[in-house]
């Protein structure tokens, strides 16, 4: 699979320089470790409040819900920097906080990184080299994924699937990734015996920590327990779903497919631009809280650059655009997830040759 060198393309040779001008060191500012302090304290307090055996099934399931969404801020903010190793110098370093973080969701941040890294960034929504738009039988999200009779109706019943999201991925996703030898564009994937039982032993913990201990604590009966759980799981996947989806799977998105020579017909950056959607890229508070991924082609463009920058970024993308007379997708957050839907509907229409 290759993409089209670049031969003269000024949008990229000016956004490079100027960002080059712009960001003199790229990794996290002072300002983004206070606000990882912030929600690491919301965690704390999320998950000492659980710990104290909340009387009332209300109050469980704020505890739960306040431990997630804090532990999905944590992750949104740091460790997705951290996967790029773009908190600060030194992978080790980067990969410890990654890992971490996403382990107080549940999560494997090693394999989340592996197909993000190494799949998704390379090949954005390009089918069979994206890990992120592989075939799933609930929904058709690329217009190269087979249609069923059943997709007809997936705008109405997407929701309900996002609602699964974070669950499936700590009971069913991991479990699958850890065992694949293949996935997406990545061949002969190994993992040692140790990475197996660390895998084993890390979810033995999170389900320890996560339901076992709140129950025996609980003064509520078990089920009550597990239900504020489950319930809080798909509060955070609905938050994690509709602020991200729409910024690769919108009706003004692209998913080329390559020709028989492996060509894709474009360059990077023009696939880039094509195949994402920003939102409110300039806002202080959409970059707050998701840790810059409403600025997606920034992050894609510059993914070793940590998120503190994209703000000042995605105005250069903006205008350099402007100036150059390059297609650059930009709404709000209503019209990105407007535009999901709207691309939903449409892969659920029966193709014509069918």
């Amino acid at each position: 699979m290759r993409f089209d060198k670049p031969s003269n393309d000024g949008f990229w040779r000016a956004l490079h320089d100027e960002v080059g001008l712009e960001v003199h060191a790229p990794f996290a500012t002072p300002g983004l470790w206070l606000k990882a302090a912030l929600y690491l304290a919301l965690v704390a307090t999320g998950y000492g409040w659980l710990m104290s055996g909340p009387p009332t099934f209300a109050a469980t399931l704020a505890a739960y819900g306040l431990f997630n969404l804090a532990a999905l801020l944590l992750v949104l903010n740091l460790a997705h920097d951290g996967a790029h190793d773009a908190l600060m110098p030194g992978r080790l370093a980067n990969r410890i906080i990654c890992e971490a973080c996403f382990a107080l969701l549940g999560i494997d941040g090693h394999l989340w990184k592996m197909r993000h890294t190494q799949s998704h960034h390379i090949f954005p929504n390009i089918n069979g080299c994206d890990a992120d738009i592989d075939y799933n039988p609930f929904l058709r999200l690329s217009p190269n994924h087979p249609w069923r009779r059943r997709h007809r109706w997936q705008h109405l019943y997407a929701l309900a699937v996002y609602m699964t999201v974070h669950l499936h991925a700590i009971f069913v996703q991991d479990a699958i990734y850890i065992r694949q030898k293949e996935l997406a564009n990545l061949r002969d994937i190994r993992h040692s015996r140790q990475r197996m039982a660390g895998f084993a032993a890390f979810k033995l913990f999170y389900f320890g920590a996560l339901l076992a201990l709140p129950i025996a604590l609980s003064p509520l009966p078990w089920f009550e327990v597990v239900l504020a759980y489950v319930l809080a799981t798909a509060l955070t996947s609905l938050a994690f779903v509709l602020t991200l989806i729409g910024t690769h799977f919108a009706d003004v998105n692209v998913f080329p497919a390559p020709g028989p020579d492996g060509r894709l017909g474009c360059t990077f950056v023009e696939h880039v631009l094509a195949s994402s959607l920003d939102w409110a890229p300039t806002s202080r508070v959409a970059t707050f809280l998701i840790g810059g991924l409403n600025s997606h082609v920034a992050h894609h463009l510059f993914p070793r650059v940590s998120h503190a920058h994209y703000r000042r970024i995605s105005r250069a993308i903006g205008r350099l655009a402007r100036q150059h007379g390059v297609d650059y997708h930009c709404t709000d957050l209503p019209g990105m997830i407007t535009g999901h839907f709207r691309h939903l509907r449409r892969m659920g229409e029966k193709p014509a040759f069918r």
